[in-house]
C-alpha cells in the first residue's frame, strides 16, 4: 500500500527503527554505531539531497535514537487513535517538526523536518509524520504487534481488508504449521 510519496518510505523507516529491539530476546541492533549507520543507510534516499542533511551520528545520537525508539513503539501498542495521537504529537513537539517544502528528489514534497538538532530530531519528525500519516488517512486498525507466540515485532498492516495479524510470512507460517502439528496431536490421541 503506498501511503503517499512522503511517507511510505518513512512509514517503512519508523517500522524498521521500531524493529532493531526484540523485546522477547533482547536482541538489540542499536546496541553500538554500526547499527544506526546500517538503518540509516537503507534510508538515505530520505535526507541525501536535503537541506538539514542529519549528519554522522554519534554516540548521543544512538542514545537518542534509541529513546525515540522506546516512543515510536507506543504507537504501534496503543489502543485507541487517540492514544495513538498523542503519543505522536508528543514526539513531533518533542523534535520540533517543521514543514517544509521540498524538491530533492523528485516533485515538491512537503517534508517535516527540525529546525536545529541532530539526527534523532531528524528521524523523529520523518518516522512520526509517516505513522501520522497512516493514523490520519488508515486508522489505528493499520498498527499492529505480531501475534505469534515467540514474537513481538511492531508492523504496519498494508493489506487491502486489514487482516494481518503477523509482522512477516515466516511468523505466519510458523504459527499455521505449528496449529496444523498441533491439530494432528489432537487427533492421533482422540484415535488413541
Amino acid at each position: 500500500m503506498d501511503f503517499s510519496h512522503y511517507s511510505t518510505s518513512a512509514v517503512a523507516m519508523a517500522e524498521d527503527l521500531v524493529k532493531t529491539l526484540n523485546p522477547v530476546d533482547g536482541n538489540d541492533r542499536l546496541d553500538n554505531l554500526d547499527g544506526l549507520h546500517e538503518l540509516l543507510a537503507r534510508y538515505e534516499d530520505e535526507w541525501h539531497d536535503t537541506d538539514r542533511h542529519p549528519g554522522t551520528p554519534t554516540a548521543t545520537d544512538l542514545e537518542e535514537v534509541r529513546e525515540l525508539r522506546g516512543q515510536l513503539r507506543h504507537v504501534f501498542e496503543a489502543e485507541t487513535a487517540k492514544d495513538a495521537a498523542r503519543i505522536l504529537n508528543g514526539i513531533l513537539t518533542d523534535v520540533a517538526a517543521t514543514p517544509r517544502v521540498s524538491v530533492h528528489s523528485g516533485p515538491p514534497h512537503l517534508h517535516f523536518e527540525p529546525l536545529e538538532g541532530g539526527l534523532a530530531q531528524w528521524l523523529g519528525a520523518a518516522a512520526a509524520m509517516g505513522l501520522a500519516t497512516v493514523l490520519v488517512h488508515h486508522g489505528i486498525e493499520r498498527f499492529g504487534i505480531c501475534v505469534a507466540s515467540d514474537c513481538v515485532d511492531a508492523y504496519v498492516d498494508t493489506s487491502k481488508n486489514r487482516s494481518r495479524r503477523h509482522c512477516s510470512t515466516t511468523c505466519s507460517n510458523r504459527e499455521h504449521v505449528a496449529a496444523h502439528r498441533a491439530r494432528q496431536r489432537e487427533h492421533t490421541q482422540a484415535k488413541s
